[in-house]
């Protein structure tokens, strides 16, 4: 990891209570699709069970961040290298950007740490983190170009 200096941009991510309300929304809306579903009752009732695993999942992981995989704070420094720090973690892990998804109200980004097979998805509204912190991370990953 590279060195910590004034150039690099930290973003420390807090609770979203606008992700909160989202997640729950969407869930909502794929339970009621399911009560309409043509589906048996035991198949109803396991998807159902999942559907409510995802919720709570989703919530605590992107929204609230209080599972150990959840990103607690994201660098980007002056040679566009971006880290990680997971809740539960004192060290910062360093990242390729996979994909990316900025919006004046939402950043979405998939990144590939060293040390893990699977992609960490980052999820970070504008609700959750400082304000002028955050438009200099838009203006930043939008100059940022993803892997290929």
């Amino acid at each position: 990891m590279s060195q910590k200096s004034e150039n690099n941009l930290i973003l420390k991510v807090n609770v979203s209570r606008a992700l909160v309300w989202i997640l729950t929304f969407i869930h909502i809306g794929a339970m009621l699709v399911l009560a309409l579903a043509p589906l048996m009752w035991p198949l109803r009732i396991v998807v159902l069970a999942l559907l409510v695993w995802s919720l709570r999942r989703t919530i605590n992981l992107y929204a609230l961040r209080r599972v150990p995989g959840a990103v607690e704070e994201i660098e980007i420094d002056g040679e566009r290298e971006i880290s990680v720090r997971f809740t539960g973690y004192a060290t910062w892990s360093r990242c390729q950007l996979r994909s990316k998804f900025v919006h004046p109200w939402i950043m979405l980004l998939s990144l590939q740490t060293e040390g893990r097979n699977w992609p960490v998805r980052v999820v970070i509204a504008a609700d959750a983190v400082d304000t002028e912190a955050f438009r200099r991370w838009r203006v930043a990953l939008k100059l940022h170009t993803a892997a290929a």
